[in-house]
């Protein structure tokens, strides 16, 4: 989904892609993970594109089976390490594998390039590479050369840059916070070179999720799963100030895998907020444990618990009479990447809330996910814009199956223990 002014994310595998668009978003500009193997047609629409790390090496002509025609398109490519590589190539360059270069080094930079506008002659910057750019194509030119501590030249072509094709490449990565200006040159490409418009604010996402909300619903319901967590209230409290509570049913399962008291203390939440009327509680010990029952493996009881949470769901669904409903959920950003494997990177783990039978409700338009842009952070922002108290906001993340992919087994008998 495009956002007016929009920067997309190539994300090779590496480490900071979600970095890097969190980077970009503090900025006021949106941004949004593209896969390499995208179409070229998905990223029409784009103001630029950054192309990130990667764990493969360049100089060993690793992962080039990617959308190539990404440069054919008239926008500024940022290109990160492996990024700044595979552009260096593209367009003439020459990439080798020599010795490695890890943390801090002092960069030499142009100070007189867009690029590096508000900035000195030299930058402590973050390098994490092997592969290093030993020649630039014709259209290029050197921006940027790390130094020796005694000053002298360690590697050429740390920072390059053809304004006439608007293609750049840095080795480091401004993205981590050990590039100490890491932000101002992220600014400088965001703003200077593609020329972005400030348009994302939490301000203009409530407006805009609100609408988005009322327009998906309908004359429908929403019941919404509402484990206490961070996500799950902020989803709540915003359908509800769309829906109005008596369109909004809350359902908290104790799965028997919780914190001590949590079911306690989510229900007053909830009910603090406003959300008590149509709020519905489950003890599901008994389901959620038969259903684990012999079983070891993390990944498989994901999957069981999700399921049986749907399970449950859909039977209380049923005895309340609900029939004209969307299931809710707080899904966040990273939860959607996770959960899907790509070419380059295996799924990390499938979540809860993307379980298979999830999957088949989505593709059936039966689910809302209205923090589905966003990422922990910012929906931490968006519940302080909406009024929840500090303390709901700032609890330590927990998984919604609890302790139940951490415990191996048990026999029962230390269940009803305090």
């Amino acid at each position: 989904m495009k956002i007016n002014d929009t920067i997309a994310i190539i994300d090779f595998g590496g480490q900071y892609a979600h970095l890097i668009a969190t980077k970009v978003r503090r900025q006021g500009v949106f941004a949004e993970i593209r896969q390499p193997e995208d179409p070229i047609e998905a990223f029409g629409g784009y103001r630029g594109i950054i192309i990130s790390g990667s764990p493969s090496l360049a100089s060993h002509g690793e992962d080039t089976d990617y959308t190539k025609e990404i440069y054919d398109l008239d926008m500024p490519i940022l290109g990160f390490c492996f990024g700044h590589q595979e552009i260096a190539k593209h367009y003439g360059g020459k990439v080798i594998h020599g010795g490695r270069e890890w943390g801090s080094s002092q960069l030499q930079l142009s100070n007189d390039h867009p690029l590096f506008s508000g900035l000195g002659s030299f930058e402590t910057v973050w390098m994490s590479h092997f592969d290093s750019v030993a020649e630039i194509g014709p259209d290029f030119k050197e921006i940027g050369v790390t130094l020796t501590p005694d000053g002298v030249a360690e590697h050429r072509y740390a920072a390059i840059a053809s304004d006439s094709l608007k293609r750049y490449g840095f080795q480091f990565h401004p993205e981590v916070d050990s590039t100490v200006n890491g932000d101002k040159m992220i600014s400088n490409f965001v703003y200077g070179i593609c020329q972005c418009s400030p348009s994302w604010s939490m301000d203009g996402f409530i407006e805009r999720k609100k609408e988005e909300i009322k327009k998906q619903v309908g004359n429908k319901s929403v019941f919404l799963l509402a484990s206490g967590g961070v996500d799950s209230t902020v989803a709540a409290v915003l359908i509800g100030q769309v829906l109005g509570p008596d369109r909004l049913h809350l359902l908290h399962v104790d799965n028997g895998f919780m914190r001590k008291n949590e079911s306690q203390n989510v229900l007053k939440l909830f009910e603090k907020l406003g959300l008590g009327s149509n709020l519905h509680f489950v003890n599901a010990t008994d389901t959620f444990l038969n259903a684990l029952s012999d079983v070891v493996d993390p990944e498989t009881k994901r999957r069981i618990i999700g399921d049986t949470f749907i399970e449950v769901f859909e039977d209380q669904a049923n005895k309340i009479g609900i029939t004209e409903h969307l299931l809710g959920q707080g899904t966040i950003y990273p939860d959607t990447i996770e959960s899907g494997g790509t070419k380059r990177a295996d799924t990390i783990k499938t979540h809860h809330n993307r379980v298979p039978a999830i999957e088949d409700m989505i593709r059936q338009g039966k689910i809302i996910e209205p923090l589905a842009e966003l990422y922990k952070t910012e929906v931490r922002e968006l519940g302080e814009l909406l009024g929840i108290p500090q303390e709901a906001l700032d609890r330590h993340p927990f998984p919604g199956p609890g302790l139940g992919v951490r415990l191996l087994c048990s026999s029962g008998d230390t269940l009803d223990v305090d």
